[in-house]
């Protein structure tokens, strides 16, 4: 379980120790659009895609690589989270200044217009 962006890297280290002992591939799906008319074997396989036996075209993918990869976007996405935070943080706070700032206003309003209702009927 990931607790921070500190725990991510030891974590993700520990899972591509154990992964990198075995030659493991997985087989992504070639996207739909490359199956039309104006694609060619030789385009795809220049895409970096194999046709399987059955005649489904792939791309494989090392395990690791996709690993690393899913690393790196998990970094990417506590930073974002921090980053997302702390903006949040800073526009409760400016709300609850701006908020203050209207009841300080509204009070010397009436106390404005008290007064000027004192000096009127004088």
């Amino acid at each position: 379980m990931f607790y921070g962006k500190d725990n991510v890297d030891a974590d993700f280290t520990l899972l591509l120790n154990k992964l990198e002992q075995q030659e493991l591939f997985l087989f992504e799906p070639m996207p739909s659009y490359k199956t039309g008319d104006r694609w060619t074997d030789e385009f795809r396989t220049r895409d970096g895609h194999t046709k399987l036996a059955d005649g489904s075209w792939v791309t494989i993918i090392k395990v690791t690589t996709w690993v690393e990869k899913l690393k790196k976007d998990t970094e990417d996405l506590f930073t974002s989270y921090q980053t997302n935070l702390q903006e949040i943080r800073l526009l409760k706070q400016q709300r609850r200044e701006m908020e203050y700032g209207l009841r300080v206003a509204e009070k010397a309003l009436k106390n404005s217009l008290a007064l000027t209702k004192e000096i009127i009927n004088e």
